[in-house]
């Protein structure tokens, strides 16, 4: 009679137990299952204040923001001119493929720079590839302008022929896209 009163007094404390608000975690709940049910709950707190969050946003939100897409724009043409002073090193030539064949390669090798990059500083990468993106594609485009204006820090990167090969078949204040120059 003994155990069976201590029985029925112990079942009594673990009911009392989960009615105090404690969840007991039955044998198909694990606390993988628990872990993974708090952070539901948390997303979908953060999605209900993303809603309110159109409407006003706090000012350091605005220009951390902000500062993110410029870092990101930043980053993609210092990726373009790493690649294109990485290519010349590898290749010691003077990048003179078809119009096509040179931009699709820089572009590829800045990307991949760009995503090392990406990595190094821990910026977000699906939000600001595009920025990024944009930043590869108008460095590789108005590179050879940096190179009309500044041809002595040029020529230390790639080598002094290369600087005069640059000035001789592009024009100052031009886009340079697919072997075609633009005046902007």
């Amino acid at each position: 009679m003994d155990q069976s009163q201590d029985f029925v007094s112990r079942m009594h404390r673990a009911s009392r137990r989960s009615r105090k608000g404690i969840d007991v975690v039955g044998p198909a709940q694990t606390r993988t299952h628990a872990r993974n049910q708090r952070l539901a709950e948390i997303l979908e707190r953060h999605r209900a204040e993303g809603v309110h969050r159109g409407r006003y946003e706090e000012p350091h939100l605005k220009i951390t923001r902000v500062v993110s897409y410029v870092m990101a724009f930043a980053m993609g043409g210092l990726a373009a001119m790493i690649a294109r002073v990485l290519r010349y090193q590898i290749s010691g030539a003077e990048l003179q493929a078809t119009g096509d064949m040179d931009f699709v390669i820089d572009v590829v090798f800045a990307i991949s720079i760009a995503f090392l990059l990406r990595e190094i500083v821990s910026l977000s990468a699906v939000k600001r590839m595009g920025t990024q993106l944009a930043g590869i594609l108008l460095a590789i485009m108005t590179m050879h302008n940096m190179v009309h204006a500044m041809p002595e820090t040029f020529s230390r990167l790639f080598s002094a022929q290369w600087v005069e090969h640059v000035t001789a078949t592009t024009e100052p204040k031009t886009l340079y896209f697919r072997g075609h120059s633009y005046h902007i």
